[in-house]
């Protein structure tokens, strides 16, 4: 889905009738709104973040959508695309690509891809901690 409908739709669902109340609600002028969803003009960064945080979106799948239709064709196979969080389960932090959800659940359970998912919030210090611990439970347990 393209950057200017994934606002569109959000702006929809809000109830906003024009572009306008839409603007002042965003932060934004009017102009720029109407470039984006018309025209497909990609904003800055820190503007797509603000637009994500008042329409509630996921800030990462809309700055990744934008970033997608800056590049070139040519490059364009190299970006995965976000798989949209299910409602059961919430808004991840670091969403998986669609192509690394559907491998990972042809590989792993449900139990292991969550946390696996929940090991890639974690601190860089704590993921030492962790693989720590994991070694030495794997190395007793092979040695009793």
């Amino acid at each position: 889905m393209k950057l200017s409908e994934m606002i569109r739709t959000a702006l929809e669902a809000k109830g906003f009738s024009n572009l306008k109340d839409a603007s002042k609600v965003l932060g934004i002028s009017p102009e720029l709104l109407r470039v984006i969803i018309n025209k497909g003009h990609i904003p800055k960064d820190s503007t797509l973040m603000m637009i994500a945080k008042k329409l509630k979106l996921e800030m990462s799948t809309l700055v990744l959508a934008a970033h997608q239709e800056k590049v070139p064709d040519e490059v364009k196979g190299f970006f995965l695309t976000p798989s949209k969080a299910k409602l059961n389960r919430g808004k991840r932090k670091y969403p998986l690509s669609e192509e690394q959800t559907e491998y990972l659940e042809k590989i792993l359970n449900i139990d292991e891809i969550m946390m696996l998912r929940k090991f890639r919030q974690v601190t860089d210090e704590g993921r030492i901690q962790i693989a720590g611990y994991v070694d030495y439970m794997y190395a007793s347990k092979r040695g009793a």
